[in-house]
């Protein structure tokens, strides 16, 4: 997975661009985007991928991949405040 996300880093769906479907994420996201602003311009630079049981969330900001998280499917969220608190 690390050598095709170095040779392809916009891999994956935009996370950022998900559409909220309760007004909880709508507020998370709200928050996740103001965060996001203060690294890049890229509204896109932060991505999922999904593999067959696992979800990768990465992002490249200043030529720089960051791999953020690696989570199985059926774990619920990721830990924004972990990494951006």
């Amino acid at each position: 997975m690390i050598p095709n996300l170095e040779h392809f880093p916009g891999m994956g769906r935009p996370f950022i661009l998900r559409q909220p479907r309760s007004v909880e994420t709508t507020n998370a996201l709200a928050a996740l985007r103001a965060k996001l602003v203060a690294l890049t311009s890229d509204p896109e630079a932060l991505r999922e991928y999904v593999l067959k049981d696992y979800l990768l969330l990465h992002t490249q900001i200043g030529g720089a991949i960051h791999l953020l998280a690696i989570r199985h499917q059926r774990q619920l969220s990721f830990d924004f405040d972990g990494h951006w608190g």
